[in-house]
């Protein structure tokens, strides 16, 4: 199977889920080509281009002849939405987050047309789009990974948000003042320095927005063998077991009170988010799709 895999850009964290897919479709033999609309085409809107976009990805799609295009997120299927009919038959987007501010209408009007070839990473997600796959994000366990090498700095507490206030930063950070605790923010950091800098902390802390579709921090954190994680039920988090506090009250309390737990284990006897799982869902979603015809042979 040919996939053609459209996203906006490698660094971030929609990077890191195309990547770890690309390597378990792979794995499985079959071929998948990846272009970036920032790195590769060098657009930084979709809507300002729209018309460019078009043209240019029906060269693309033209000249590869995938099996599948995958898009992501509503940006990257925004162009292909007006297609000609053989295309929309090859084409399925995922949808990472909810989309705040303006183009949230974009998004919504991206959503109702793809249907049911629609992906979604997490459960707000599918409750927006009902007909939307659910199909959640994984974690690499090989990368990260516990080290007993590095020691744990006492009294730390760790943010991965790079200082958004809609990920509150600033009530995190006074939060811990309060407590004597160390706040550390892994800023500027790669994703494979990243397991050392969880693996040097007491406690992790994430609070993201209602908008949130999977934050792939916790599950981060928790393959790291970090003893206490602090969240949220947005995103993933009423998925997980990580301590889950329900308003800003109560994060000082929970930082005091939160017990220690093997998250590792936790993650290693649940199939739920490995990206092996994730990429056979996809595959036989594409694979039992009843109007996509003269698919190669699956493995």
């Amino acid at each position: 199977m040919k996939i053609l895999l459209f996203l906006q850009k490698w660094p971030g964290g929609v990077g890191v889920v195309v990547n770890s897919l690309k390597k378990e479709f792979l794995k499985k033999g079959h071929e998948v080509i990846c272009i970036s609309r920032e790195d590769d085409l060098k657009k930084f809107s979709s809507v300002k281009n729209l018309f460019w976009l078009k043209k240019e990805y029906a060269k693309i799609i033209l000249r590869e002849n995938p099996d599948i295009v995958y898009t992501q997120d509503w940006s990257m299927a925004l162009p292909l939405i007006f297609s000609n009919k053989r295309t929309n038959q090859k084409h399925f987007c995922c949808f990472h987050g909810h989309q705040p501010g303006k183009s949230k209408a974009f998004q919504k009007g991206v959503g109702k047309i793809m249907g049911n070839k629609l992906i979604v990473v997490g459960d707000s997600l599918k409750k927006a789009y009902p007909r939307a796959s659910l199909i959640y994000n994984g974690i690499d366990l090989n990368l990260f990974k516990p080290d007993k090498e590095i020691k744990k700095i006492k009294n730390s507490v760790g943010f991965v948000n790079w200082k958004k206030e809609e990920y509150n930063y600033s009530y995190i950070k006074n939060a811990c003042k309060k407590e004597g605790k160390i706040f550390l923010v892994a800023e500027g950091l790669s994703q494979k320095e990243m397991p050392d800098f969880y693996n040097s902390l007491e406690i992790f802390i994430s609070l993201p927005p209602k908008y949130t579709g999977f934050n792939m921090s916790w599950l981060e954190a928790m393959s790291c063998g970090v003893p206490k994680i602090i969240g949220n039920g947005f995103g993933v988090g009423k998925k997980i077991q990580i301590t889950q506090i329900e308003d800003f009250s109560s994060l000082n309390e929970a930082m005091k009170k939160s017990e220690e737990k093997d998250y590792r284990k936790i993650l290693k006897n649940s199939n739920k988010f490995s990206w092996e799982e994730n990429a056979m869902k996809l595959l036989k979603l594409w694979k039992n799709d009843s109007i996509i015809v003269n698919l190669r042979t699956f493995k």
